[in-house]
């Protein structure tokens, strides 16, 4: 399993992870893992959550993989936040 967040148009980043995006890390999955190919197709994507912000978006995209562990997921970036008290 792999989440992501992104603003753009749900359909359009679903065809990207599945066929263009080789810097996708469901892409390179998908590549890698003949079984896993055969078998994926639009439906295996959803929307877990929403949000107005791209700031709020990150947040939620943080504590969606904090909670669920994704297989696929690899943070190669941080946005580090201070916490004003």
């Amino acid at each position: 399993s792999y989440i992501g967040e992104t603003n753009r148009h749900f359909s359009t980043r679903v065809r990207e992870h599945l066929a263009t995006d080789q810097a996708s890390p469901i892409f390179k999955h998908l590549n890698s893992n003949h079984r896993c190919k055969s078998m994926a197709s639009s439906q295996c994507f959803e929307i877990i959550d929403y949000a107005e912000t791209p700031f709020l978006l990150k947040i939620k995209e943080a504590l969606h993989i904090l909670w669920d562990k994704p297989v696929l997921n690899q943070q190669v970036e941080h946005v580090n936040l201070e916490l004003f008290l």
